[in-house]
């Protein structure tokens, strides 16, 4: 008994292969909205773990162990729509300045600190010209970021508060505008004006999504006094003697700054402050979100291709049912024809699963191999989570789909099915 129901269920199997080959345009069909929404599945798992790696990567690159003290938006939180779209309308926040960093840098748990503007003027050297981002910046953000230079130094607490007018190129800067000679020494113009080249930064590459090679870095108060012509400065970059300590002395920063501010109320900060910490959390937190959004997309993808499947198994069952009749009048049971119907389904989103992975996997190498040519530091991994899911979440699409159909198949009276047809 047990040899005849295996042979049937042998026998079940093989019609629905049968049947899945005979059919080969509306299984094509079907086959590619499961593969699509599979592949979606796995692509969008990659993409969200390469671009996770990536900033947080791009984050950790500043080092672990600092505070950033930057200008906000008042009554917006330093993450929010308002912050950004007041930022962007060109609201000016001039309240934050050097003297804030000298203050910051006096507590207890602070061992250095630098404060910081950018801008983007034309750099030249002769003929050649290029708008290099310029960054105004104090003496000791060489020593915070711990960058080296080929040559040269970086420029001291003397020549900025002499508002000197000296430079430290960029490597990418300095190869555009002097290319295979010496630059130190040299004049280069900034903005109209003629700077002393007295360092060239080594080649660092991306930081924070910024190309730091094509940067050039002049003394905070001559970028204020000489190219802005400003007061304030966009952040303050305070390094901890304890890391472990960063939290509680984001807290004292906050209350300075409220107090020398004179701010009452946590609402009308004009300000924000990030320890590394917090930073790595809001981008795990953001990643998290936004690939989880994406993902809803492509189930929900897959939920169309699971409708489209339960019409092909409707129309499959309304198409044979003479042979289901006949299957049923030499001795087929309910549980066998339901077990080739349900079988249908489950190859059909079984083989689409298989065809979406590797699919999936293709698509996602290429855009890692076209991220890394574009220049980011994109790492290639697929989770064995999205594999698994993909696989799980087929075959569930498989069998919730197709158990109505096959059991409307099944339940069929095998008289009437002969006489129909």
């Amino acid at each position: 008994m047990h040899f005849a129901m295996n042979n049937t269920r042998l026998l079940s199997l093989s019609l629905a292969f049968s049947s899945l080959k005979k059919n080969v345009t509306r299984t094509g069909l079907t086959l590619f909205g499961i593969m699509v929404g599979i592949a979606l599945v796995i692509v969008v798992q990659s993409l969200g773990s390469g671009a996770q790696s990536l900033i947080l990567g791009q984050v950790s690159s500043f080092g672990d162990d600092w505070i950033n003290t930057e200008i906000k938006v008042p009554a917006a939180s330093k993450t929010s729509r308002d912050n950004a779209a007041g930022v962007v309308r060109g609201i000016e926040i001039t309240t934050l300045t050097y003297e804030d960093m000298q203050a910051i840098s006096k507590l207890k748990n602070i061992k250095d600190a630098y404060a910081g503007i950018t801008t983007q003027v034309v750099a030249g050297h002769k003929e050649e010209k290029m708008r290099p981002y310029v960054f105004g910046v104090t003496s000791a953000y060489q020593r915070i970021n711990k960058d080296e230079l080929t040559t040269g130094r970086f420029f001291t607490k003397e020549e900025e508060r002499g508002v000197s007018q000296v430079v430290v190129l960029g490597s990418q800067v300095k190869e555009n505008l002097f290319a295979e000679s010496t630059a130190l020494g040299k004049s280069v113009t900034v903005d109209g004006k003629k700077y002393r080249v007295i360092g060239v930064m080594e080649e660092i590459g991306s930081k924070g999504f910024i190309d730091m090679d094509k940067n050039v870095y002049i003394p905070l108060r001559t970028v204020q006094k000489k190219i802005m012509g400003i007061n304030h400065v966009l952040w303050i970059i305070s390094q901890t003697k304890d890391n472990s300590l960063a939290e509680s002395t984001a807290d004292e920063i906050r209350f300075l700054m409220q107090q020398r501010h004179d701010i009452s109320s946590p609402e009308k900060q004009d300000f924000a402050v990030t320890t590394m910490g917090e930073a790595l959390d809001i981008i795990g937190n953001v990643g998290f979100g936004i690939n989880m959004l994406l993902l809803v997309l492509a189930g929900i993808s897959l939920i169309v291709a699971g409708v489209g499947i339960m019409n092909v198994m409707y129309v499959s069952v309304a198409e044979r049912t003479f042979e289901i009749g006949l299957r049923k009048a030499v001795g087929a049971t309910e549980k066998d024809i339901l077990y080739q119907f349900l079988a249908e389904a489950i190859l059909l989103t079984l083989f689409g699963g298989i065809i979406g992975i590797i699919v999936g996997i293709g698509v996602a190498y290429g855009a890692a191999l076209g991220a890394n040519y574009a220049g980011f530091n994109w790492a290639f991994a697929i989770p064995l989570s999205s594999i698994f899911l993909s696989v799980s979440f087929s075959i569930v699409v498989g069998l919730f789909f197709g158990i109505y159909p096959a059991r409307k198949a099944s339940k069929l009276n095998p008289i009437a099915a002969i006489r129909k047809e």
